[in-house]
């Protein structure tokens, strides 16, 4: 069975993930494993960045990557999401920490480093067994955008297409929905980066603990992920034109298909997109 679209069954606190049960969850394995060359005090922590494709995921990495003391994984690993792309999705499918670990070294991580971050918007399906995995030093962000203009937006690799189907948003939305409550998780609204990034970049670092660096607020002048297959052109000074772009005239038809799919008004309502 592919990645499941129409229907997340993540729900915080219940018993069940993904039907599940939640004791078969592994719990805390990952961080002995991961950096074991690193002396112990000195290993970072990790965050992880998820959210529906086209909502700003590789944005907020390249922000993140800002920081002198996060060091930004530049690629989507996906292995911290196995199975969200490639064959039958299976929610107990084992980590690639093995991997995980090459692409941090290739980093070669300072000693001021604190965290080091991954962005694989299909991590989001995985929320839960990352926190399982990484225990209560991981940090976890939820990107999401109105999903009028995600289902509008198009892809560098395809621009003959729309990127994103309307199930796909209220999935893979819906799933980090459900980790909404948890302490170790933030949801950052992509118009909120846009339209106020003083703001939400200081409520970021206030969740990561972190200092409110000059470096960050000059983004993108001393972003290290600068660069994407995910964007059109490199690093660019945040654009609020390209909010509500699916108001325009020959969108409008598949903004609608969003709004009329079975869940995603109250979605809409929920981030405050209505």
């Amino acid at each position: 069975m592919p990645a499941p679209e129409d229907d997340v069954k993540l729900e915080y606190g219940r018993v069940a993930w993904y039907g599940v049960p939640m004791e078969r969850l592994r719990t805390g394995t990952a961080t002995s494993r991961l950096l074991r060359r690193v002396p112990w005090r000195r290993r970072p922590s990790p965050i992880v960045i998820g959210g529906c494709a086209r909502s700003g995921t590789t944005l907020l990495l390249s922000i993140l990557s800002s920081h002198p003391q996060i060091a930004a994984i530049p690629v989507e690993t996906q292995t911290l999401c196995p199975t969200a792309y490639w064959g039958d999705f299976d929610p107990l499918a084992p980590f690639q920490i093995d991997v995980l670990q090459q692409h941090l070294e290739q980093l070669d991580l300072p000693d001021s480093c604190r965290y080091w971050c991954e962005k694989t918007p299909r991590n989001i399906l995985f929320f839960e067994r990352i926190l399982q995995e990484f225990g209560r030093h991981a940090r976890l962000i939820h990107v999401v955008r109105d999903g009028r203009d995600v289902v509008c937006s198009r892809h560098p690799d395809a621009p003959q297409r729309f990127w994103v189907s309307p199930a796909r948003w209220i999935a893979d939305v819906r799933a980090g929905v459900a980790l909404d409550p948890h302490p170790q998780v933030l949801t950052v609204r992509y118009e909120d980066l846009v339209t106020r990034f003083a703001e939400t970049i200081a409520g970021l670092s206030q969740f990561l603990n972190l200092d409110l660096v000059p470096e960050v607020m000059a983004y993108p002048e001393h972003a290290q992920v600068n660069a994407s297959n995910a964007w059109y052109d490199k690093a660019r000074p945040l654009d609020p034109s390209r909010i509500n772009r699916w108001k325009a005239d020959a969108l409008r038809g598949r903004a609608s298909e969003l709004v009329a799919a079975p869940g995603a008004t109250a979605l809409l309502e929920y981030f405050h997109y209505l």
